[in-house]
């Protein structure tokens, strides 16, 4: 009975890719976001004068998408690396074993 565990690499590297899918959509929502505060026409000639008054929360919600950003591309560059690691330590056990096979004949 094996006390170890399974770790499949390539699954942590397709969360890591909708981890940036994801991001990628956060994005989108802060272009569009810029673009409806910078455009007093976006709301009409009868309520232009909201885009003055979303401009601050404008500014904070960029700041917020921003620091969500950071941390979803931090989660799915970490998640790489740990599959890296995984796949590294794989192939090295797995040269161990082929080697020490080498060495009993």
């Amino acid at each position: 009975m094996t006390s170890g565990y399974h770790v499949d690499v390539e699954q942590l590297r397709r969360h890591a890719g909708n981890i940036e899918a994801l991001k990628a959509r956060f994005e989108a929502v802060k272009s569009a976001s810029a673009h409806i505060a910078q455009d007093d026409q976006a709301y009409g000639l009868l309520c232009g004068w909201i885009s003055g008054i979303l401009e601050a929360r404008h500014t904070r919600q960029d700041e917020l998408i921003a620091y969500v950003e950071e941390n979803l591309a931090l989660a799915a560059e970490s998640l790489r690396a740990t599959a890296d690691d995984y796949r590294a330590v794989e192939d090295a056990n797995a040269s161990l074993v082929r080697s020490a096979g080498r060495g009993a004949r």
